[in-house]
């Protein structure tokens, strides 16, 4: 029988939000001292995304993925990957950006042809069949799966969400590449005609859906989930570009 009420989840994680959300309360502090205080914005974006990640990992979301049905862990990663991320960086005040992103090795890898192919390579390696039987029945390595997902999700979109990262128009053409770099993926999980995971092969599921009928409803949640958060970006984006567009003065007509 599906528990679909019981709250699940690592001790590790529950610690590691706790202390983000402290370490940024601190620095928000110190910053207000300092005569830089961090916009209400800011805060509710940070507090967002912590809370998503929460949400994904400390409740029945992480219960059903891990006992029970695919559309649920495909949904979870989702959320950590591309949901809550860009919120963690809209919170980021122009001081916090500079501080995190002063080393070297943070500059090189949220280069645009760095950030999007590891987060491109991290969600298809870890939806290998191989990869996410193992990461399933290894508590450390589904930790590291989390992880990974995490730290390639901010790696792609700091350079949509940083301002200097890329144009406009780049903005653009980077989300439209991943958007539809992505679409195979979930095409894949929803459209193959056999289970492509063995730990949800004979576990018991919500609603009476089958094996099948559960990776089906993953791949579109997946799709549609992922399109839903990089159509707005793209909008966004399309819209500094017409702006942009707005404040160029016309060119005036040559003397004659």
């Amino acid at each position: 029988m599906v528990h679909p009420w019981h709250f699940s989840g690592d001790w590790e994680w529950a610690l590691a939000i706790v202390v983000f959300a402290v370490d940024y309360a601190l620095v928000a502090r110190h910053l207000a001292r300092t005569g830089r205080p961090v916009p209400a914005r800011h805060v509710l974006a940070f507090a967002g995304g912590l809370a998503l990640i929460a949400l994904a990992l400390l409740s029945p979301i992480e219960h059903l993925a891990l006992t029970s049905m695919l559309s649920f862990h495909l949904l979870q990663n989702v959320i950590i990957a591309d949901w809550a991320p860009p919120l963690l960086l809209l919170g980021l005040t122009a001081p916090m950006i500079a501080a995190v992103g002063r080393p070297r090795i943070v500059r090189w890898a949220v280069r645009p042809q760095v950030a999007l192919p590891v987060w491109l390579v991290t969600w298809y390696v870890i939806h290998l069949p191989a990869v996410y039987d193992y990461a399933l029945r290894n508590r450390a390595a589904l930790g590291i799966e989390h992880l990974a997902f995490i730290v390639a999700g901010l790696m792609f979109w700091w350079p949509d969400i940083v301002p200097g990262s890329l144009t406009q128009r780049g903005r653009v053409l980077y989300l439209f590449i991943a958007m539809v770099a992505m679409m195979p993926l979930s095409f894949a999980i929803a459209l193959i005609d056999h289970p492509l995971y063995d730990f949800y092969r004979d576990t018991p599921k919500l609603w009476g859906l089958s094996t099948m009928g559960d990776q089906r409803l993953g791949g579109a949640v997946t799709l549609i989930a992922e399109t839903l958060v990089l159509t707005i970006a793209l909008l966004i984006a399309a819209r500094g570009v017409v702006r942009e567009a707005r404040d160029v003065p016309a060119a005036r007509p040559e003397a004659r």
